[in-house]
């Protein structure tokens, strides 16, 4: 019982956002506030994996996450919505559908669906992938 009390006295407390993240949300917070529109922001927006194999957590900020009261489609579109992964405080954006992390060994990818006409056809669905070498996100040539 002691312990159940404890656990509501002090919730667990996420980790503040690095400083690419939380500049990518200070936008945002500025993008909505035309016509006095107020933000909002799921607390799933920001996720924390290792992209880079370094052992340490990188950030992935989903914008699809976001909402402002004064634009229904402030951060996307048909084309998809921003995501952003940042990865030792550079942030890489990408327009995604949606998305997923997935491993091959201990390489991790992300991958992402994406508009049907990054495929080169009129409709269906369509799929990149990408995964961090050398200092940058890369993928197979469009």
């Amino acid at each position: 019982m002691f312990f159940a009390v404890l656990m509501l006295a002090f919730p667990v407390i996420a980790a503040e956002p690095g400083a690419a993240a939380r500049a990518l949300i200070v936008k945002a917070e500025n993008d909505c506030k035309f016509e006095r529109g107020v933000f909002r922001m799921q607390p799933s927006a920001i996720s924390r994996h290792d992209l880079n194999g370094d052992g340490k957590p990188d950030e992935i900020v989903d914008a699809s996450k976001f909402s402002c009261s004064t634009a229904a489609s402030l951060w996307g579109g048909s084309g998809g919505t921003y995501l952003y992964a940042v990865v030792n405080g550079k942030s890489s954006e990408f327009l995604a559908h949606g998305w997923r992390l997935t491993e091959v060994g201990k390489q991790k990818i992300l991958l992402l669906s994406v508009h049907h006409s990054e495929c080169g056809v009129v409709t269906g669905s369509c799929f990149r992938a990408y995964v961090w070498s050398d200092g940058e996100f890369r993928t197979t040539k469009p």
